[in-house]
């Protein structure tokens, strides 16, 4: 098994975080660790990752909570959260269903166009 979490992932993998080289760039295999994906998102998922981020951020200013506060129901670093509110980074499902619970709102409102 490579690195020390399971299926070869490392369990804490050391990542240089950039701006200039967002994660949604990288991606993991086992012969190489963290390697560059050879195609950027298209810019129509960019564009909607941005608009899902704007729902969140409208929603959390909705119910009056602060960035901090979210990351903490989650257990999400702010920064993470600030990422993926701006649109800068690709959240997973499940942590997007654990903001819109953080939050008190429906999951599909937090999606719908």
């Amino acid at each position: 098994m490579v690195g020390g979490g399971p299926c070869g992932v490392p369990a804490s993998p050391v990542i240089k975080h950039c701006r200039f080289y967002p994660t949604y760039f990288r991606s993991w295999t086992r012969e190489r660790g963290w390697v560059p994906r050879s195609v950027p998102p298209p810019d129509w998922v960019l564009a909607r990752r941005r608009a899902i981020g704007a729902q969140i951020r409208a929603a959390r200013l909705h119910t009056n909570l602060t960035q901090e506060a979210v990351a903490a129901r989650i257990g999400m670093d702010r920064a993470t959260y600030n990422r993926i509110e701006q649109g800068h980074a690709s959240a997973l499902v499940d942590s997007l269903i654990l903001i819109a619970d953080a939050i008190g709102v429906p999951l599909a409102d937090l999606v719908r166009q």
